[in-house]
C-alpha cells in the first residue's frame, strides 16, 4: 500500500518534535553545547524534510489519492507469496527455539521455494547452503547466539 507523502510528513514532523522536546530535557555539561545539540539539529533536519514531503503529497493527492494498492496486490498468486513469506516469518518465531536455527531455516527455506515452484533438484541444496552459510556467519562472525534446539548433541 502507498501512504501519501503528506500523511508521512505528518508523522516524521510528529516524530521531529518529540525528539526536540526530549533532547531539551537533556542535562547541560557546564558549556554551550551539551548534549542536546546534537538531537535538535537532526529533530530540525528532519522537520526540514516533513514540509518537503508535505507540501509534494498535498500536490499529489489529487492524482494519486491518500492511500493506493500496489499493482502486485491485484494478482493472487503475489499477494500469497507475501503472506506467505509473513508466516514464514512467524513460523521461524514459534519454532526455532524448539527446532534450533539450522532445522528451521531449512524448513522454511524448502516451504518458500515449493510454494515458487523451484525445483527439488536446485532447492535442497540451496535450502541447505543457504542455512548452513547463514549460521555460520551469524554465529561465528557475528557472535549471535542462534537456538541449537534438537542439533545441541553436535553444537560446534
Amino acid at each position: 500500500m502507498k501512504i501519501n507523502d503528506a500523511l508521512s510528513g505528518v508523522l516524521l514532523a510528529l516524530f521531529a518534535v518529540v525528539i526536540y522536546l526530549y533532547a531539551a530535557t537533556l542535562p547541560q555539561m557546564g558549556q554551550q553545547i551539551g548534549a542536546a545539540v546534537f538531537p535538535q539539529l537532526l529533530a530540525g533536519g528532519f522537520l526540514i524534510c516533513a514540509i518537503f514531503l508535505v507540501r509534494q503529497g498535498l500536490r499529489s493527492v489529487r492524482a494519486e489519492g491518500w492511500f493506493s494498492l500496489p499493482e502486485w496486490f491485484r494478482e493472487r498468486r503475489a499477494v500469497a507469496g507475501f503472506l506467505l513469506v509473513l508466516l514464514a516469518l512467524v513460523f521461524y518465531v514459534l519454532a526455532s527455539e524448539k527446532l534450533g536455527f539450522l532445522p528451521t531455516a531449512f524448513i522454511l527455506l524448502m516451504g518458500l521455494f515449493m510454494v515458487f515452484r523451484v525445483s527439488l533438484k536446485l532447492a535442497v541444496p540451496v535450502a541447505l547452503l543457504s542455512a548452513l552459510g547463514i549460521h555460520y556467519l551469524f554465529y561465528k562472525f557475528l557472535k549471535v547466539p542462534l537456538p541449537w534446539g534438537i542439533l545441541q548433541p553436535v553444537a560446534w
